[in-house]
């Protein structure tokens, strides 16, 4: 007759195979991996919302996937800044001051061209596998989108404001995901 392991060996068992370093992210797939990765971000719904690699899902996948996301709303922000400043008629609905409104979209749209150059010269340090510098690129960018951000705050350009959101939401979750494929999660 075989014999049981007492309750207490079972456990500690069950704890070594969890705690075990082999074990530990390496194991996750899929869905679970975007979950944990999202876990680890200040914007857990919007990134679970928002993430989602072609398979074989990976750490790496998932970051490719936010920087690539970052520099379309980036683009998109570009366009929708460009076409409130081409056309008057469009700030005077949601702006109290057209010419306070001109000079903040003229500041977004100058910290939205670094926030691209940033963004493109960070996919490529990704792609060449240099990390540090691609997570100082990613975080310059989210911190100069702020400036717009700061600036649209009270304003009427809620579709501006939800591109720049999405753009600093975006470059965090990709330094995130880059940590764990780097820190050999995946």
């Amino acid at each position: 007759m075989a014999r049981l392991l007492p309750p207490q060996l079972f456990f500690l068992l069950i704890l070594v195979v969890i705690i075990h370093h082999s074990y530990g992210l390496k194991h996750l797939k899929g869905i679970a991996l975007v979950d944990e990765v999202c876990r680890h971000t200040s914007h857990n719904e919007y990134c679970v919302d928002t993430i989602i690699p072609k398979p074989p899902v990976s750490g790496e996948r998932i970051a490719s996937t936010t920087l690539g996301w970052a520099q379309i709303k980036a683009l998109e922000a570009g366009t929708i800044i460009a076409s409130l400043l081409n056309d008057s008629s469009s700030i005077l609905p949601v702006a109290k001051n057209p010419l306070q409104a001109k000079e903040l979209l003229q500041i977004c749209w100058d910290s939205n061209m670094n926030t691209m150059e940033d963004l493109w010269i960070a996919s490529s340090l990704f792609y060449n596998k240099i990390i540090n510098l691609m997570i100082a690129r990613l975080y310059h960018a989210a911190n100069t989108t702020r400036v717009c951000q700061d600036g649209l705050k009270g304003t009427g350009f809620t579709a501006l404001a939800a591109k720049i959101e999405a753009i600093i939401k975006l470059c965090e979750i990709c330094v995130v995901s880059t940590n764990f494929f780097v820190n050999g999660a995946h």
